[in-house]
């Protein structure tokens, strides 16, 4: 898959959660394939779209570069 350019991840938010919370977060991470972190951030960004938070960014990939 091919990466998409963007803003560069500097900025770090931390949370305490349960055990039971942790235990489904990585169990919910491995079944898509992703680290916790990026399933985390994942559902943060589509939480924040729904809510009007965050604006919805369509980009399409340069099909140039692709192809090289």
């Amino acid at each position: 898959m091919p990466r998409i350019e963007g803003e560069s991840k500097e900025e770090l938010l931390c949370t305490r959660v349960t055990s039971a919370i942790k235990e489904a977060v990585i169990h919910e991470s491995q079944t898509e394939g992703l680290t916790p972190s990026e399933w985390l951030r994942n559902l943060i960004v589509k939480e924040l779209k729904e809510r009007g938070a965050l604006r919805r960014i369509y980009r399409f990939p340069d099909l140039d570069k692709s192809r090289s």
